[in-house]
């Protein structure tokens, strides 16, 4: 089992200086899920772009040991109220509409008439169609009912049971309701 990520005594911060998250010290391996949760205003999602190098104010030490291209990272889906010209299909590449998730969806639908748990499983299938090794979802649940909740569940699942070289780190507000081997819980503060 190989270590993906690793982080030593990392603390986010602003551009001024001032802490934006409690220190954070943690070893990913391949196979494992983080699930980082806390309240709002915690530093969970600028940790998240710290890593993804989209943050850079922060002290400590980060190291993946893959490529950049085997991470994928999912963002807030944070307004549903924006304008995008588009079918769901036109969000898919080739080939991408035969995932699970998309059974029984309408990919011809506008983008602008979808519900937030049809664009949240477009987007998700999207992601996981690229098999990366380490998948970085922020709030994947926002704005999804509970039935699509659950299928957005079970299709990670699903993912990392058949993919086991590849591992999960998760934000969400909510606990997880399926069952998921090496789940790790990161409380940040």
């Amino acid at each position: 089992m190989s270590s993906l990520l690793s982080a030593r005594d990392l603390q986010v911060r602003s551009s001024e200086g001032l802490a934006l998250s409690p220190v954070v010290n943690l070893e990913l391996n391949e196979g494992e899920v983080l699930f980082l949760r806390g309240e709002n205003g915690a530093g969970k999602s600028t940790l998240l772009k710290t890593l993804l190098g989209l943050h850079k104010y922060f002290d400590g030490l980060f190291h993946f040991s893959i490529p950049q291209k085997d991470i994928q990272y999912l963002p807030q889906l944070g307004t549903l109220h924006f304008h995008l010209p588009l079918t769901l299909r036109d969000l898919l590449g080739d080939g991408e509409g035969s995932h699970p998730l998309l059974k029984n969806m309408d990919l011809d639908k506008k983008w602008n008439t979808a519900s937030g748990g049809e664009r949240q499983k477009i987007l998700l299938s999207a992601v996981l169609a690229k098999k990366p090794r380490l998948l970085i979802l922020d709030e994947p649940f926002n704005h999804v009912d509970s039935e699509s909740t659950l299928q957005l569940e079970e299709a990670l699942g699903s993912y990392l049971k058949e993919n086991p070289q590849s591992s999960l780190i998760l934000v969400s507000h909510r606990a997880l309701t399926a069952e998921w081997n090496r789940v790790r819980v990161l409380e940040i503060r």
